[in-house]
């Protein structure tokens, strides 16, 4: 092998249609790292066929709404195309994309890896916070389809860059950007979510530092902006058990009822549009929001190929390089 270089950028990965939809829902419930069953070793791929028949209608609805198909890859190729520009002066690197949950998974991206010969990679979640269920899951997968191809290159995992200067300053740029857009704008009559994608309870208490992190990175961005009615709230719970609070729901009722007419959200744990930041937040909560009296709701869209995005994931690959 020689001293070739790739960067894989991890993502969720989406379905590529309708049909898709049940098959990515069992892959996402088989993953272990997330889904803990008892005795899961022999239930879980029963429990996983179970839970994605039971939410395959539901999710399908979302995905009609939004086109019929996730748009995550396409997004995450595009993130993958600018960051292959950036880095064209930093010597043979290549960018590849790698989802958990649909195609194109690990083991083809490994295969494909081993027959180009690459000897270096950089592992770079577009999770900016790390938790074992997101970036962990996709390191974990990712390094078993290695050990099943006897594939050994030297490897740099990011376990996640959410104090990224230039990250942080992208969302602070699309929020003044988005902000232009209310009847009035003045921030001090504009109520403004940062939505993160919720996680159970247990997970954080066990050590995840997912919550620290998104936390982390609220306060340093809503300390950049200076604005003065601003909230973290998480969305996207699935199940009886607790998660993290406040729940996105809880919030915009209350927010309404105190008499809010203008508010924003800004989906703080995603890099890439698809189902969560178009569907949940832009239909669901939209619907929501109306209904207890917000006149004027937005959805910021996610940073996507944002410029100082991009900025930010060169500069984390070139400290990993």
């Amino acid at each position: 092998m020689g001293e070739r270089t790739a960067v894989v950028l991890f993502n969720l990965g989406g379905p590529d249609s309708l049909k898709s939809v049940r098959p990515f829902l069992l892959n996402l419930f088989s993953d272990p790292d997330i889904f803990k069953f008892p005795l899961g070793f022999l239930t879980q791929k029963l429990f996983a066929a179970v839970i994605a028949w039971r939410r395959a209608p539901e999710a399908a609805r979302g995905y009609a709404a939004i086109g019929g198909k996730s748009p995550l890859l396409e997004n995450t190729q595009a993130q993958a195309i600018a960051l292959q520009f950036a880095l064209a002066d930093a010597g043979d690197v290549a960018v590849f994309v790698c989802m958990r949950y649909w195609s194109p998974r690990s083991r083809e991206v490994v295969a494909e890896l081993k027959a180009k010969g690459y000897a270096r990679l950089v592992l770079l979640p577009l999770y900016p916070q790390y938790s074992l269920t997101t970036g962990g899951s996709s390191y974990n997968d990712f390094t078993r389809a290695c050990r099943r191809r006897r594939y050994q290159p030297q490897i740099r995992f990011v376990r996640q860059w959410y104090d990224q200067p230039d990250y942080q300053q992208a969302i602070v740029e699309s929020l003044r950007a988005e902000v232009k857009k209310f009847p009035d704008p003045d921030p001090a009559r504009i109520e403004v979510l940062f939505s993160a994608h919720g996680l159970p309870r247990k997970i954080v208490d066990a050590g995840d530092p997912y919550e620290r992190q998104i936390r982390d990175t609220y306060e340093a961005v809503r300390a950049k902006l200076g604005w003065p009615h601003t909230t973290l709230c998480y969305q996207s719970r699935v199940g009886p058990q607790e998660w993290l609070q406040p729940y996105i729901h809880d919030v915009i009722r209350a927010k309404g009822q105190a008499g809010a007419k203008q508010m924003l959200v800004y989906p703080i744990a995603f890099v890439s549009d698809h189902l969560e930041t178009l569907y949940e937040l832009g239909v669901l909560y939209a619907e929501q929001a109306r209904a207890h009296g917000v006149a004027h709701y937005r959805v910021a869209p996610a940073l996507n190929d944002h410029p100082r995005l991009i900025a930010a994931l060169k500069k984390v690959v070139l400290q990993n390089l």
